[in-house]
C-alpha cells in the first residue's frame, strides 16, 4: 500500500469516526426527548 493510499484510508477512518460521534449525539439527544415526552404524557 502506497503512501497516497495509506492518507486516503485515514481519512476515510477519520470521516467515519466523525459521523459515527455525531449519530451518537443525535441519538442521545433522541433518547432523551422521548424518555421526556413519555415523562410529560404520564403526568
Amino acid at each position: 500500500m502506497n503512501e497516497l493510499e495509506r492518507t486516503a484510508l485515514n481519512e476515510i477512518l477519520r470521516t467515519v469516526t466523525y459521523i459515527a460521534e455525531k449519530l451518537d449525539e443525535l441519538d442521545s439527544k433522541i433518547s432523551l426527548s422521548d424518555s421526556q415526552a413519555l415523562e410529560h404524557q404520564e403526568n
